[in-house]
């Protein structure tokens, strides 16, 4: 078989796109809403794909039965070409973005994509029978490229993957690099464009490799991205969006080792109880219990800072953790939930009120250290619902 025949071109071409398109799909089962980076990386490779079939479309290329393939000069055809490679970098690019969880308009998306493009479009026209083509052509490979490099480098943290493309970016770079500073120094004559460009079998054989390397890597990166989810649903409690039970104490403390110190302490605990909650659900049913519930946390969530840990502890009860927080501080933070609350009061059909126990220590070491502190504030919660919208504050006897 020859490198000029196109069957055997496209058996080479086509099964890799559809090779890489199926793993994805295979890697990664979500809700729909988190399947917006598999649909741009499987665009990305759809696009790689085509980038390298577009050099089957040049007269000449292909065998006299095959003539009817040869609708683009080489000219065109190379525009086609290194335009599909951009489309392909900027799909991949976007894919990598929205694993980064920050959520932007379809317009953002598309101008994200588009501008790079035309950019390159039309640079390219300009300087097409110019020495400088090839030069302009590697230089926008490592902008497009170092921009990708860019958004995968936060994702280090939370994706092993991502240090595989790192390296693979990394290795393009240099390269990019070092041919665009080779051919700006030692520009080639201008390209006549008067017979195919065809692809060498090292290149085909590079191009394939990275782009099945990288996929592979993005697949990898969509998994640890599944098994996160699974996790954080495991210990979200699904009504408030607040840690359940489950998933509250081993937070705390891993939190209490990884930023033990000055600064951390004082820290504050408080549990809080709904005030006549049953009676709530007795008169106006669970759908508006459960209203209250959201109302609640969302009030919370609204107040609390970056480091502040919210719990629903069960039932109608809350867990607050505030670290560097002493108990007025604390106490100062419930006056001002209280007062949010009763701004609330359109939202549901009653004021909500609630009792809390505080308590404050100056060291947290151990699960039997967290559970004794949850033991006396539980004891000062008890006495402040006695009487009902108060806050009681821990004393020696409790301890």
């Amino acid at each position: 078989m020859l490198l000029n025949d196109p069957v055997t071109l496209l058996l080479i071409i086509i099964p890799f796109g559809l090779m890489t398109t199926l793993m994805l799909c295979l890697s990664y089962v979500g809700t729909s809403r988190h399947r917006a980076p598999l649909h741009w990386w499987i665009a990305g490779d759809l696009a790689l794909a085509a980038y390298r079939a577009v050099d089957l479309l040049q007269p000449g290329v292909v065998s006299p039965s095959y003539a009817w393939l040869g609708l683009l000069t080489p000219q065109t055809a190379f525009i086609a070409n290194t335009t599909g490679l951009m489309i392909a970098i900027g799909c991949h690019t976007l894919a990598l973005h929205q694993l980064s969880e920050q959520r932007h308009g379809r317009r953002w998306h598309v101008s994200v994509l588009l501008i790079p493009v035309l950019t390159y479009g039309i640079g390219t026209s300009a300087l097409l029978h110019t020495p400088f083509l090839l030069s302009w052509f590697f230089l926008f490979c490592v902008m497009t490229i170092g921009l990708q490099f860019y958004v995968t480098w936060p994702l280090r943290k939370r994706f092993r993957g991502a240090w595989a493309l790192l390296a693979g970016h990394s290795a393009l770079l240099l390269f990019h690099a070092h041919s665009t500073i080779t051919l700006v120094l030692d520009p080639p004559p201008p390209l006549t464009f008067d017979e195919p460009d065809m692809f060498s079998l090292p290149a085909l054989a590079m191009d394939f490799m990275v782009s099945f390397l990288f996929t592979l890597s993005f697949a990898l990166m969509l998994q640890e991205q599944l098994r996160q989810q699974v996790v954080q649903l495991s210990i979200t409690d699904t009504l408030t969006g607040a840690l359940n039970r489950r998933g509250a104490v081993p937070s705390i403390l891993h939190q209490e080792r990884r930023q033990k110190g000055p600064q951390r302490y004082p820290l504050s605990v408080a549990m809080i109880d709904l005030d006549n909650f049953k009676q709530i659900n007795d008169r106006y049913g669970h759908a508006v219990g459960d209203k209250t519930l959201q109302v609640f946390a969302s009030t919370v969530a609204g107040l609390i800072r970056k480091d502040d840990v919210f719990v629903r502890w069960g039932g109608e009860e809350f867990l607050l953790v505030f670290p560097g927080t002493d108990i007025v501080q604390a106490q100062g933070f419930m006056a001002r939930l209280r007062d949010a609350l009763n701004r609330e009061g359109p939202t549901v059909p009653f004021s909500i009120g609630f009792s809390a126990g505080l308590a404050q220590t100056s060291s947290l070491d151990s699960r039997e250290d967290f559970e004794t502190l949850l033991r006396s504030v539980d004891k000062a919660l008890y006495r402040a619902k006695r009487v009902r919208g108060r806050v009681e504050v821990v004393e020696a006897a409790d301890r």
